[in-house]
């Protein structure tokens, strides 16, 4: 399986449940924190797992909360919302939170609500998933991680590998906020392999 590649069609189609559902996602946000969001064309690509550390673009030293939400059911796979430091201090202040010295030394309540956005998000996001497919899935509770970007993604990717060797990898930008509160946070959605399998084949578009 792993030496499949997807079609521009799978892949079009793909592209746009992820604008749909990050759109889904970013109303959410903005009713959640009374601020304007905006998004990118999301990204659809198929790659080695071990090159997940890679996708987002931030340097690997670089520090990160991650939110990481599972999600079962008809199929199976994982979304992570990631905050860069500006960006986790960013949206502390937007939900009128006061901002921690750093990100490693996050509230419980900080952490908490962090771990709603994501939980928000990602739900909005699977709903528009399984409003396309008509795919039953489940998200778990969120889990939260700080530490260096480069240490977190590998230790997704080396969970993740478990079951696969590659993976999905829809990546959505998210922008937005005004004056001093911007906020650019990233949307990483992972199905499994097999998962994938089953998405496409409710979407009438199956691997050959």
């Amino acid at each position: 399986m792993n030496g499949f590649q997807l079609t521009d069609v799978q892949k079009d189609a793909l592209g746009e449940i992820g604008n749909i559902g990050a759109g889904n996602a970013t109303t959410a946000l903005a009713q959640m924190t009374n601020q304007h969001f905006r998004l990118t064309v999301p990204e659809t690509r198929l790659l080695s797992l071990d090159r997940l550390p890679l996708v987002t673009g931030v340097a690997l030293e670089e520090p990160l909360v991650s939110v990481y939400i599972a999600f079962r059911g008809d199929a199976s796979g994982c979304l992570l919302l990631l905050f860069t430091r500006p960006q986790a201090l960013s949206l502390c202040r937007i939900l009128q939170l006061p901002p921690p010295p750093d990100i490693f030394n996050l509230s419980a309540l900080q952490k908490s609500a962090l771990g709603e956005v994501g939980n928000i998000v990602a739900s909005s996001y699977l709903t528009a998933l399984a409003s396309f497919t008509g795919l039953r899935l489940l998200p778990m509770p969120p889990g939260i991680a700080v530490g260096m970007s480069g240490a977190i993604l590998s230790s997704v990717a080396a969970f993740l590998g478990q079951f696969e060797s590659h993976g999905l990898v829809i990546h959505i930008r998210v922008h937005g906020g005004v004056d001093d509160h911007p906020l650019g946070l990233q949307l990483i959605m992972i199905p499994q392999l097999t998962s994938l399998v089953t998405i496409l084949q409710a979407l009438g578009l199956p691997l050959d």
